[in-house]
């Protein structure tokens, strides 16, 4: 059988199934990406420990080229609404730029209830 190119010859995105049916497959999958530059020790780190990554919507485009602006800037809104998300404006006056963290107090919660749910099932199953 010969390869195709479009076959996993690049780095795959991945996504926990449970967390895209928590918070949303597109909130997963930008939000595992969150994640991947994090791990790298990528963008700035706040005086928490926190590790922030800061892109404009037009470089997380490239990052997702398969989705377009507006719905960069739902995913995001609908992360932050979850609170899976932070955000914030760095820079100055002329040259603002949101940053980006994840809570991982709420994804510990999310994580906690979906085990407890799934020990229920177990049982009553």
């Amino acid at each position: 059988m010969a390869a195709t190119s479009l076959l996993i010859s690049e780095s795959p995105l991945t996504v926990l199934p449970r967390l895209a049916v928590e918070i949303g497959l597109n909130e997963a999958i930008f939000l595992q990406q969150v994640q991947y530059w994090i791990s790298r020790e990528a963008g700035i780190c706040d005086e928490y420990g926190r590790r922030w990554i800061y892109n404009t919507v037009r470089q997380w485009q490239e990052q997702f080229p398969f989705w377009s602006e507006s719905t960069i800037k739902r995913t995001i809104s609908s992360m932050e609404k979850q609170q899976v998300l932070f955000s914030a404006t760095i820079g100055d006056a002329f040259n603002k730029t949101k940053a980006y963290t994840i809570n991982y107090d709420r994804i510990e919660e999310i994580s906690q209830r979906i085990a407890h749910e799934e020990m229920r099932a177990s049982i009553e199953s």
